[in-house]
């Protein structure tokens, strides 16, 4: 199963020089923007580290309650979502169910 839980263009939009170009741009709307950025980007690090281990990110969304307790020691948070570091076998039927789901929510919002 490969796939990527980081929208594929999020690095067109990188705001590190906005500030330069844009210096009277609000302060929240660029901490807004900023926040978003560094949240794909640690993401794709961290995707990558896992899937160098084996492991596939799993968002928590897409797990049940007690699952997300047995599995409390894989867990990686990043800002104030959590994922799991799972197994492609370990997954249950649901659990696969959901992820293409959230992936192809990823992908639609990518689109507009």
């Amino acid at each position: 199963m490969n796939y990527s839980l980081v929208p594929e263009h999020y690095k067109d939009k990188d705001p590190r020089t906005l500030l330069y170009h844009f210096p009277s741009i609000p302060v929240v709307k660029f901490a807004k923007i900023t926040q978003k950025f560094y949240f794909f980007k640690q993401l794709e690090i961290a995707q990558d580290i896992v899937n160098r281990m084996g492991y596939i990110l799993l968002p928590s969304a897409c797990m049940h309650w007690e699952r997300v307790k047995q599995f409390a020691d894989r867990r990686i948070r990043i800002g104030r979502n959590s994922f799991f570091m799972m197994r492609p076998n370990e997954l249950t039927e649901s659990e696969r169910r959901k992820l293409q789901e959230y992936l192809d929510e990823i992908k639609k919002g990518e689109k507009s």
